[in-house]
């Protein structure tokens, strides 16, 4: 069987509504394979008892993941042309019937895609876009170049100290 692979990459200082987040984590997908020789049967659970519109939801799921050397290609160029930490996991197969492949995933409130085939930089194969949730990262805390000044201390602050 085809071994099947996950690629997500961790990315901090991304700007989502004029607010910066850290551990941003982008999901990518490939996301217009038009590889035809991938088989399903083996790929997806009750595959041949599926509806024709439950197939094609399973089977482009299937479709978004990378092969082993499309993962590798993907995290090396990742890894260097910028400083994020992108990791590599294998799918385990087969998949369940009801799973829900990134791509038909709506754009909501801290939810989005990024177009990383729309970047020059990068240059694949096929289209890779990434999936996030900036309700799961951590807002960036920014410091500021005022030195800060300790006017008055709490009564209470050095009690007990001796």
């Amino acid at each position: 069987m085809q071994r099947l692979f996950r690629v997500s990459s961790i990315i901090n200082n991304v700007t989502y509504e004029l607010r910066t987040y850290d551990r941003v984590v982008f999901h990518w997908f490939i996301s217009d394979r038009k590889d035809s020789d991938l088989i399903f049967d083996d790929k997806i659970i009750n595959y041949s008892k599926l509806s024709d519109k439950e197939k094609k939801i399973a089977e482009r799921y299937i479709k978004e993941l990378f092969s082993e050397e499309d993962a590798s290609l993907l995290k090396s160029e990742l890894d260097n042309k910028s400083s994020i930490i992108t990791t590599i996991e294998e799918v385990k197969l087969p998949i369940p019937d009801h799973i829900q492949p990134y791509g038909v995933l709506k754009v909501e409130n801290g939810k989005g895609f990024s177009d990383l085939s729309s970047h020059k930089a990068y240059e694949f194969p096929f289209k890779v876009k990434g999936f996030f949730n900036i309700n799961d990262a951590y807002e960036s805390i920014k410091s500021d170049d005022h030195t800060t000044e300790i006017t008055r201390l709490p009564e209470n602050f050095l009690k007990g100290k001796k």
